[in-house]
């Protein structure tokens, strides 16, 4: 029975030896090789492998001393000979990492016209297999549902081909575990490979002691301007929690998605008098003062201007505002809006509003002053969005006349999501609803019910195709006539991001001069096929469908089109060329652009 001690030549080259898993043979020194000397008149060295593939042929060209001249001109015809010599020893020694200890090689050195040519003719043999499998978890890990899960997921299985690879591999995989849960004591106690040539067989053993696992200590902020009490509420560990490095991440995230910090360091070295790690967090406050500015144009809202202003902190319970102004050739607005922490600052929040708004476009008319606030929390995958508005509005429609309007309207809007990856998802699911009301019961002068539905999917067929589907479904009850329900609370459709092809709010009913008033429901729905044709862009075919209608039977209007899609560092950019196809008429062909994620 004897140690093996083959050298597998990637980057953990070698591994079991370095490791001091596998007592390496003692080796036969190699006569030392004659100098190196390249001349044009050798010409140029060819090396071909043949008989095998995969990671064996790249271990066997990574460890073949000859194959480092393969495309370049050959050495002298001593060195060449020598080098070609002991390329047998070099092959043998690259493929047993990988279980095989019994290939057979054909190996041959020709003059060719223009140069060398060494070739290997390589028949791997009969694969070493694992007998005797000895894995274990030792300590505090061994009850550990992760290690147990590790454990049950090794890649080494009795009766398998040896492949010291996937031993090392294995191997990292739970020194990795034992760091991200501070099993910081964690050690191999048992860690060998044993090769039985005359029985061709091997026996792995692999004990791994975790040791204890520490726990969290005492967590310390390192800051002078927000309260203790705001900043205890983003960890979501506490004393005395089993350490999970994941803990530590995701609480640095969330300080860094805050608008309060300019610089976030976490640290929680572990203490082994005390078996704990404490958590300091030094946090450098931002800039008490943001101000933004932007131009751009929208091919819904024609050219715009957008100022924006930001009190990042008002006090040390972490209150702050934002004040904006708008305008653009359809639709200007000024507003502010008051935030306060909730329970959970990362996704909890209570806002208090105040804005104007102004809607000049296709006589579809209204200005709007309007107070109120919310509440948005997070409960599972759900968030969940309450309000209270109170509105005034002038609005106008076609050949109606302006109209007042009062409403105190409560409403609700709750979005559940589940995406692998929120920015590129592959596969997510996406449904919403939103339900709005008032009553004249209640300082308004409409009785009406709103409720809209929202549903969006995605669907990866593999790593370059995916179908992305959306709906909408809007409806209306209201008591009075529906010419009394302000122009802002109405459905419309067309647009960039419902039926492309269509301009903006260009579908509805109309009045008797033919211009779009809205409609009391709302139905669209829309069908795209995405494939990536170079790294990070795509080419996008689509159909969309939908109307804004009252009554029971919508008159579904469609647009189709293509589409260049582009994985920005800011999310997906959508540029789309697409064509109307019902009555009445789409543009013969409308560009429109998108950036924001799917879901």
């Amino acid at each position: 029975m004897l140690r093996s001690s083959p050298r597998l030549a990637f980057i953990w080259l070698p591994l079991c030896i370095l490791a001091g898993i596998v007592e390496p043979l003692p080796a036969q020194e190699d006569a030392a090789p004659p100098a190196a000397t390249e001349t044009a008149e050798n010409g140029t060295l060819t090396v071909t492998v043949e008989g095998v593939d995969g990671p064996l042929r790249d271990n066997v060209l990574a460890l073949l001393e000859l194959n480092r001249f393969a495309g370049k001109p050959a050495p002298d015809d001593a060195r060449l000979r020598w080098l070609h010599g002991n390329a047998e020893t070099h092959i043998r020694e690259a493929l047993q990492p990988f279980g095989y200890y019994e290939p057979t090689i054909e190996s041959s050195l020709n003059r060719i016209p223009g140069g060398w040519e060494a070739r290997y003719r390589i028949q791997s043999g009969r694969p070493l297999r694992i007998t005797t499998l000895d894995l274990r978890i030792l300590g505090e890990g061994q009850q550990d549902p992760v290690f147990q899960q590790a454990l049950a997921n090794a890649p080494l299985v009795q009766g398998q081909t040896l492949d010291q690879l996937k031993y090392e591999q294995f191997k990292q995989a739970l020194e990795t575990l034992a760091t991200e849960r501070g099993y910081f004591n964690a050690r191999f106690t048992e860690r060998v490979i044993e090769v039985n040539l005359q029985a061709y067989e091997a026996m792995v053993r692999l004990h791994y002691d975790t040791g204890p696992r520490y726990r969290f200590g005492t967590i310390t902020f390192k800051q002078d301007f927000l309260s203790p009490k705001l900043l205890n509420r983003y960890p979501r560990f506490k004393p005395g929690d089993p350490y999970n490095a994941n803990d530590l991440l995701k609480l640095q995230g969330d300080l860094n998605s805050s608008p309060y910090f300019s610089q976030i360091q976490v640290n929680a070295p572990p203490d082994a008098a005390t078996e704990t790690a404490p958590v300091e967090v030094e946090l450098e406050p931002n800039k008490k003062r943001r101000f933004s500015a932007g131009l751009g144009y929208g091919t819904d809202t024609g050219a715009r201007v957008r100022l924006k202003t930001e009190q990042r902190w008002v006090n040390r319970q972490g209150h702050h505002y934002e004040a904006e102004l708008q305008w653009s050739t359809i639709k200007s607005l000024i507003g502010v809006k008051y935030f306060i922490p909730g329970a959970d600052p990362t996704t909890d929040e209570y806002s208090l509003t105040a804005g104007y708004v102004q809607q000049n476009y296709r006589q579809q008319d209204y200005e709007q002053f309007i107070i109120g606030g919310g509440w948005q929390f997070q409960d599972g995958k759900w968030l969940k969005n309450f309000s209270l508005n109170y509105q005034y509005e002038d609005f106008s429609a076609g050949n109606q006349p302006t109209t007042r309007s009062l409403l105190l309207i409560p409403g609700l809007n709750w979005t559940w999501v589940d995406a692998d990856d929120r920015l590129f998802p592959t596969r997510g699911l996406l449904f919403g609803f939103e339900v709005r009301g008032a009553s004249t019961a209640l300082l308004s002068d409409l009785d009406f019910v709103q409720g809209v539905l929202r549903l969006r999917g995605v669907y990866a067929l593999n790593e370059t195709s995916r179908f992305i589907a959306r709906g909408d479904v809007g409806a209306t009850a209201i008591r009075q006539d529906f010419q009394q329900l302000p122009t802002s609370l109405r459905f419309f459709t067309g647009g960039d991001a419902s039926v492309r092809g269509y301009a903006f709010n260009s579908i509805g009913p109309t009045d008797e001069e033919g211009v779009v008033i809205g409609g009391k429901n709302l139905l669209v729905g829309s069908l795209e096929y995405e494939h990536q044709v170079w790294d990070g862009w795509s080419l996008a075919a689509f159909v969309d469908s939908g109307d804004a209608f009252d009554g029971a039977s919508p008159e579904m209007k469609t647009g189709a089109g293509v589409g260049l899609r582009w994985r920005s560092p800011v999310g997906p950019v959508r540029l789309d060329l697409a064509s109307g196809l019902d009555r009445p008429p789409g543009d013969t062909f409308r560009f429109s652009l998108n950036i924001g994620p799917e879901l």
